[in-house]
Formats: C-alpha cells, sequence, structure tokens
C-alpha cells in the first residue's frame, strides 16, 4: 500500500506542476485583461494582450515564481528536513569533483549540438511541425536577452524543473520500488508530456534521461540544474554568438563532432575519470 502512495505522491507532483504553471498563465492573463478592461475599455483589452506578449520573460518569471515556492518547500520538507540541512548539503556536494564539473560543463554543450540533429532530423519528416515549433520559441522571449531574460530562461526554470522531475518524482518512484531505469524513463516520458509540443516532447524526453543519470551518478540536483541552466544558455544566446562568429561550416562540423564528443563524455563521467582520487582524498579529510 505504501508503495501505492509514493507512485501517487508522483503523480500528484506533476499533475499540479502542470495546474501550477498552465493554470498560472490563465490566471495572470485574466487578471491583466481584466485589470486593462477595467482602465481603458475595450483599448485596455488589447494592451493588456499586447504588453503581455511583449513581456513574455517578465510573464515566464512570474508564472514559474509559484511552482518554485511550492516545489522547493515540498522538496525541503520531504526530502532535505529529513535528513538534516547540513548533512543534505554535504550529501549534495559530496561526489562533485572539479573533473566532474568539467565534464559537466562540456557535456552540456555537447549535448545542445547534438540535439541539432535531433530537431534537423524532425524538420525533414515534419516540416510543419518545426516551423510551429520555431515561431513559438521565437514569440515567447527566449531570445529576447535582458536580466530579465536570465531568470526566465537560465535560472528558474532549470531549478523549478529539477526540482519536480529529477528531485520529487524520481524520488518517490524511487521511494515506491521502481528500480532507477523505470524511474529515470517515467520521470523524462512525464518531462517531455510537459513540454506541450512534439518537437520539444522528443528532445526533452532524451535531456530528461541524462538529466535523471546525472542525478543518480552524483547524487545530486547540483549537477542537473547546473546542466539544464547551460544547457538553455547554449540553446539561445550561445547559439546566436556561435552564428555571428563562426562559418557555417565551422558550425556544421561542432554540431556533428559533439555527438561523439557527447558519448565519450559519458563514459568519462560513468568511471570517474578523474573524478576517483578526489573523492578518495575527500574522504579520508572527513575521517576521524
Amino acid at each position: 500500500m505504501k508503495k501505492h502512495v509514493n507512485y501517487l505522491l508522483a503523480a500528484s507532483v506533476f499533475v499540479l506542476m502542470l495546474i501550477l504553471l498552465y493554470g498560472g498563465s490563465i490566471v495572470l492573463a485574466a487578471v491583466v485583461s481584466l485589470f486593462g478592461l477595467f482602465l481603458r475599455g475595450g483599448e485596455g483589452l488589447s494592451a493588456g494582450y499586447w504588453f503581455l506578449l511583449d513581456h513574455m520573460n517578465l510573464v515566464s518569471c512570474v508564472i514559474y515564481t509559484v511552482p518554485a515556492v511550492a516545489f522547493i518547500l515540498w522538496y525541503w520538507l520531504e526530502v532535505v528536513r529529513r535528513d538534516g540541512a547540513a548533512s543534505f548539503a554535504r550529501a549534495q556536494t559530496k561526489k562533485i569533483t572539479p573533473a566532474g564539473i568539467l565534464w559537466t560543463l562540456v557535456l552540456a554543450y555537447a549535448v545542445q549540438h547534438a540535439v541539432s540533429i535531433i530537431i534537423g532530423f524532425l524538420a525533414f519528416m515534419l516540416p510543419e511541425t518545426v516551423a510551429a515549433y520555431e515561431e513559438m520559441v521565437e514569440s515567447a522571449g527566449l531570445t529576447d536577452y535582458s536580466l530579465t531574460w536570465v531568470f526566465a530562461v537560465v535560472i528558474l526554470p532549470p531549478l523549478v524543473e529539477e526540482t519536480v522531475f529529477r528531485g520529487l518524482i524520481l524520488h518517490y518512484l524511487k521511494k515506491g520500488g521502481a528500480r532507477f531505469w523505470a524511474a529515470n524513463l517515467i520521470q523524462a516520458v512525464l518531462f517531455g508530456i510537459y513540454h506541450g509540443n512534439l518537437v520539444q516532447g522528443i528532445y526533452a524526453f532524451c535531456i530528461g534521461v541524462l538529466l535523471g543519470y546525472l542525478a543518480e551518478r552524483y547524487s545530486s540536483l547540483v549537477i542537473p540544474v547546473m546542466v539544464h541552466a547551460l544547457f538553455n544558455f547554449f540553446g539561445t544566446l550561445g547559439v546566436e554568438l556561435e552564428s555571428m562568429i563562426l562559418p557555417e561550416i565551422v558550425q556544421m562540423m561542432l554540431i556533428y563532432g559533439c555527438v561523439p564528443l557527447t558519448a565519450i563524455l559519458l563514459v568519462l563521467i560513468h568511471y570517474g575519470v578523474g573524478e576517483k582520487r578526489n573523492v578518495e582524498h575527500t574522504e579520508e579529510r572527513n575521517e576521524p
């Protein structure tokens, strides 16, 4: 019975995330529209609509704030408080080494470019779907760079989504008795569904599997949050900077070169190349 409760809690986290995020979008749009209507009638209603469209990064920040508070508090009560804050902090960083950070930093860059191949394949198979996705990205404010953009793209989504999917959902699935590989696939599928469109859903599933593996490998959410944030950064501002600086042929070489690079980095991370000695020294220093 207890196992079923944990599976139900995992499902509840996912459903609540959808309600808070998408419901929050509807509530915010309704509030702004009613406010504009009250102040200036039909003209104010139109002004409110265009305000939201012109400030999508601000909208994203507002929408993510409620889930951030709700799920970070939930994670604190479920995991952090149980272990104790000091013990939890030590556990979150125990397996993280300079070499591990380096491998995962480069991995975020490599995976972002490797995803371009997936999108390219989808563009060949489903051109209209990918065109709609690209239009959605442009209208979502993902390329309107500012301090608000940093919070809306690089900070809040990774923090909230990792707490939800690689934190709470993965935690409850494993606590319910699911083996890691099964729990990881389930949370990755939910992560793909959460993104709400086919293109993002497919590559979000792949990224979700990777982030779940990293969370398990390092027994920490620190690395997944960092990789997720860098993935979002490289996929927006990073790509634009490359397009401005590098010739197209070099960009193509980078994209295809990042596929074997991703495989190599996963091997380095899995076997802890450059990490084991650091971890052993850390444990020796911590021995009484």
